[in-house]
């Protein structure tokens, strides 16, 4: 047969133990006031505790009058739950449930922490001690309730800022670069008003938001070092006119308290005149739309389809490539230089269906004046390449068999034609014949691939070649045609377009 033995529970410690007590509060933030409540509750907690022969004041833990709704806040909140974990606290005596902690989920797992560090918490005015078992219910209702009091003060809060922004009263808290605040107020500074106006200055002068930071930190003597980041907050701020848009941040009636960027979840309020401006509004809009043009081409860049005209344009002033650029829905090429370089750039921007209405133009004057532009270059370069060197025997002897197999190639085209030769002795001759031009045509790049000048030649060939097999003109952009013969696009200042041709002919109009 069993037998059970019940073992009664056991104290951790004994009456006549000395418990080592700790006290929490917080204070006004005021400094007055401060002292005193903390001069208040050190004499109160050492009377309490004189008054309990077996109690030992180990330390007050006072915090600053900030808020009660997240612990990480609260630095001697956080060192008396370290020494707690450190074993140098049996008991913890606060207030009320409502200075403890004003977070419901917060209170109770700290709670239950200084509990697993053998710390007791003792709230006096709401009669709860968590070393009684069924006081944690009792504990969670009543810190739920100073929760409600928190987030119903924080919008007790938030309304009468939101009151005073709409009648135009609020006062802004702290003061941007080229101001100082005085009384609520404010008041230009002297000494940082002439560098955020040359800020403006020298972007509206063309220069690129690196390259000011540059110029800035190179010739002015200012108390900081500026970056491209810093620029553009100056660039960007509306208090620099005067104006004040407030409530671009928010803070959220949900606990932990975190205030969030404003994306439109909250209403904004933009208020005119309400300092002194030390930038002209002409001036500050200008930079507005500058700013909005530069950040369109990697904005919309990603939503633009694939163009004929992608990686194959350049700017003849700098050298860097042209990128996309989406304005009012139409389409336009820019330089890329202003915003990723340092430097200034005069190229100008061209509207896409300008560039493909000057790439037909230039076409069809590469059709009219063929004979002049190609077959002429052609012929000057065989010439002057002849006179220099003596062509490559084996190069010359590849040519003259080229020219023989082609004669015979289109003697039995003609002969098909006529019906004078059968299919099969046709396919047969013709294919012999290919397979053996081809054959000689890769020897010969081959035997090219090294001579600079036979590679030109070759090129303009290749270039006839293919104007043979294109249209005559062209009455609109032909994507096909345009990718066959340009190798890249340059756009100069003074509105011109240069199209080099894969040849390394350039032909050049106007826009």
């Amino acid at each position: 047969m069993k037998e059970v033995q019940v073992i009664n529970p056991k104290l951790n410690k004994k009456t006549d133990d000395i418990l080592r007590v700790a006290a929490y509060c917080r204070v006004s933030t005021d400094s007055d006031d401060q002292m005193n409540s903390f001069i208040a509750q050190v004499k109160y907690y050492n009377d309490f505790i004189s008054r309990n022969k077996n109690m030992v004041l180990v330390d007050i833990y006072a915090d600053e009058g900030i808020t009660g709704t997240c612990a990480e806040k609260r630095d001697e909140f956080l060192r008396m739950v370290a020494d707690a974990k450190k074993g140098k606290i049996d008991r913890i005596i606060v207030k009320s449930v409502s200075r403890f902690a004003r977070n419901a989920l917060e209170c109770i797992e700290n709670i239950r922490l200084l509990k697993s560090y053998g710390t007791t918490v003792l709230f006096e005015n709401d009669n709860i001690d968590t070393e009684t078992m069924n006081s944690e219910m009792i504990l969670y209702v009543k810190s739920a309730f100073a929760q409600s009091e928190a987030m119903a003060g924080s919008k007790r809060v938030s309304t009468a800022v939101r009151m005073r922004m709409e009648r135009g009263e609020f006062k802004t808290t702290t003061a941007p670069y080229g101001y100082d605040l005085i009384d609520g107020n404010l008041v230009p500074n002297e000494e940082q008003l002439p560098i955020v106006q040359r800020i403006f200055k020298e972007y509206l002068s063309g220069n690129g938001m690196t390259k000011v930071a540059e110029i800035i930190n190179e010739e002015e003597q200012t108390d900081r070092v500026w970056d491209k980041t810093a620029v553009q907050y100056v660039l960007k701020n509306e208090k620099y006119i005067g104006d004040s848009l407030w409530q671009k941040s928010y803070t959220p009636h949900i606990l932990p308290f975190k205030k969030h960027r404003n994306r439109g979840q909250v209403e904004k309020f933009y208020v005119t005149n309400t300092h002194q401006g030390i930038v002209s509004k002409e001036d500050f809009k200008l930079v507005q739309e500058k700013i909005a043009v530069a950040n369109e081409p990697n904005k919309s860049a990603k939503r633009i389809s694939h163009t004929p005209f992608d990686k194959k344009i350049y700017c003849g002033d700098c050298g860097w490539s042209y990128g996309k650029i989406k304005s009012s829905g139409e389409l336009y090429w820019g330089c890329i230089h202003d915003e990723l370089s340092s430097g200034k750039c005069e190229g100008p921007n061209i509207k896409h269906e300008i560039l493909e209405k000057c790439f037909v133009r230039a076409y069809n004057k590469l059709r009219l004046y063929e004979s002049e532009i190609v077959d002429k270059t052609l012929s000057q370069l065989i010439a002057i390449r002849t006179s220099i060197t003596s062509m490559n025997e084996e190069i010359s002897s590849i040519n003259r068999e080229i020219a023989i197999l082609s004669e015979q190639n289109s003697m039995y085209n003609e002969l098909k034609t006529k019906n004078i030769i059968d299919d099969v002795s046709y396919y047969e001759k013709t294919t012999a014949i290919m397979n053996r031009l081809n054959a000689l045509r890769d020897k010969r790049l081959k035997l090219i691939a090294d001579d600079e000048d036979e590679m030109i030649i070759e090129k303009i060939r290749k270039l006839k070649s293919v104007l043979e097999k294109s249209p005559a003109s062209l009455f609109e952009f032909d994507d096909k045609c345009f990718e066959m013969i340009v190798e890249k696009v340059y756009i100069f200042p003074g509105n011109k377009v240069v199209f080099e041709l894969f040849a390394g002919i350039r032909l050049g109009v106007d826009f």
